[in-house]
């Protein structure tokens, strides 16, 4: 397995990039406080001073090569309509891959284009043999994400994701290289 770091990737519609300071304001207006994904996030509203210390942890955190965490920005005017990680598991050649998406962008394939991109990356870049995922069962929206990118559902986990509301079953989605 290779260790890149974060580096930027480019599709069609989207640019996935690295979160700077200067991506506070626009974070804090954006998804990071909508109520679905402050739901599935299971964490709590932000304002402006959490949001730019949590984006001057994550700068010193992009100097790790194994730190993996991108913006989702529209190519045509650079906004931010999501996010999209790696977490590495060296030991298992393995990552497995968290994402949201602003509210205002949904149903337009961002997410699913975003996804195939890092899908790309994690088997042909940094040479994994298995990308991973899951979702809330009731989070119809990203397993359909899933299922469009070619993953394969592997099972239920019971009770594996606590949200605000309590413990949740999640799905389990894999592709193997």
């Amino acid at each position: 397995m290779k260790h890149l770091g974060t580096i930027e990737l480019e599709t069609n519609r989207l640019i996935l990039r690295k979160f700077s300071e200067n991506d506070t304001q626009e974070l804090y207006s954006g998804y990071i406080n909508q109520k679905e994904f402050l739901y599935y996030a299971n964490k709590m509203s932000k304002n402006l001073e959490e949001i730019e210390q949590k984006l001057i942890s994550m700068n010193e955190k992009y100097k790790d090569n194994n730190f993996y965490n991108w913006a989702i920005t529209l190519k045509d005017n650079f906004a931010i309509i999501g996010t999209i990680n790696l977490k590495v598991n060296t030991y298992n050649n393995s990552v497995e891959f968290n994402y949201a998406i602003d509210n205002r962008y949904i149903n337009k394939g961002y997410m699913t284009e975003a996804l195939n991109k890092i899908k790309e990356f994690a088997f042909n870049e940094l040479l994994v043999t298995r990308f991973q995922g899951g979702c809330c069962v009731e989070n119809i929206a990203s397993e359909k994400v899933m299922k469009k990118c070619g993953l394969k559902y592997e099972g239920t986990l019971k009770k594996y994701i606590k949200l605000s509301d309590g413990y949740h079953d999640m799905y389990m989605y894999a592709s193997i290289n």
